[in-house]
């Protein structure tokens, strides 16, 4: 804890560039990929996407290096800071005071039902670019997992646009007191924007689609389930 504590001030500054860079890049595609599925073509568009993602040189090593060790130190260090803070917003009720605790506690949310959301989408069943759609359609088919998956967006999208706000306190980007009101404002902005994209996404994954059927490749409707069963024709073409 000594170290933690003697290095507190390089460490917190890896954090903020954690979450702000690699992983607020990752998390604009992931939300701008999956908000795809909402549509008619929403299977196709999904699919598609997933692909050039899959397609991508040397993706496990992308993956290792701006996706996991990120997330992984954002994480830890943000649940040390959780621990040591000391949360006192009701003594002092100030914004800044409440969007401090409010970031720790949807990180410590987020930390556990990220764990969840990877072990179920990225290595449990079927692989994410094998009949993709149908494994996240049939996740979210159950009403209270995909409100559950509503909090979890909705956390996800306070918890960036809050530390992105910090991030460019604490890095000199917005020095004034003008700047830092006005980029104050842009939070619940960000928030929404975020959150909207996760909302097109579940929406699209839970709407019954067209998909192609095996014997003539012509689109049928699906009933009674928003998952999809065949990737064959136009959807398998997309890919």
């Amino acid at each position: 804890m000594s170290v933690l504590r003697d290095k507190y001030f390089l460490l917190r500054k890896l954090h903020q560039f954690t979450g702000a860079v690699p992983l607020g890049m990752y998390l604009t595609i992931h939300l701008l990929v999956n908000s795809t599925a909402l549509g008619p073509h929403g299977v196709q568009n999904f699919e598609a996407g997933v692909h050039i993602l899959e397609s991508l040189p040397a993706l496990p090593v992308w993956e290792l290096t701006l996706i996991y060790l990120p997330l992984v130190y954002h994480a830890v260090f943000g649940l040390w800071v959780a621990f040591i803070a000391k949360n006192n917003p009701l003594r002092f009720p100030y914004a800044r005071n409440w969007n401090f605790v409010l970031q720790r506690y949807t990180g410590l949310f987020l930390t556990v039902f990220l764990v969840y959301h990877a072990y179920k989408m990225r290595f449990s069943g079927t692989p994410i670019d094998e009949n993709g759609f149908q494994k996240v359609a049939e996740h979210l088919a159950n009403p209270a997992m995909a409100a559950a998956y509503a909090v979890f967006v909705l956390a996800t999208a306070f918890h960036f646009a809050n530390g992105l706000w910090e991030f460019c306190i604490d890095w000199g980007l917005t020095v004034s007191a003008r700047a830092q009101k006005l980029t104050a404002l842009a939070v619940p902005l960000v928030t929404l924007v975020f959150f909207g994209l996760g909302m097109m996404a579940i929406v699209g994954f839970r709407t019954p689609h067209e998909a192609a059927t095996p014997a003539t490749g012509h689109a049928q409707a699906t009933h009674g389930s928003p998952s999809i069963s065949v990737r064959t024709g136009d959807a398998v073409a997309a890919r």
